[in-house]
């Protein structure tokens, strides 16, 4: 059984306390920084949307590169979908 870990990441100037096992703790503060990133660059091009607005563009940028990558035949698939699922969570958590 793994060891999991709390943390808490903040993504959009919002704080979650999420329970990931201690192996994926990197992985999500990583996407926790590109995901922030994404979010002051979505401001700044489109201002005056919501975060929610943000968050969800994110997400679909995201999912559709992972299309691409799924369709360009990516062997790496399984990293992709834990990624994605991660993601998913931190903004489900978000929403």
């Amino acid at each position: 059984m793994s060891d999991f870990a709390k943390i808490t990441v903040m993504i959009a100037n919002r704080k979650y306390t999420l329970s990931v096992e201690k192996k994926d703790e990197q992985v999500i503060r990583d996407a926790t920084e590109r995901i922030n990133s994404q979010v002051v660059e979505y401001q700044q091009r489109y201002k005056g949307k919501d975060v929610q607005d943000i968050l969800t563009m994110i997400l679909l940028n995201l999912a559709a590169s992972n299309g691409k990558e799924e369709s360009l035949g990516s062997h790496d698939m399984t990293a992709l979908q834990t990624r994605i699922e991660n993601i998913n969570q931190l903004l489900e958590k978000a929403v």
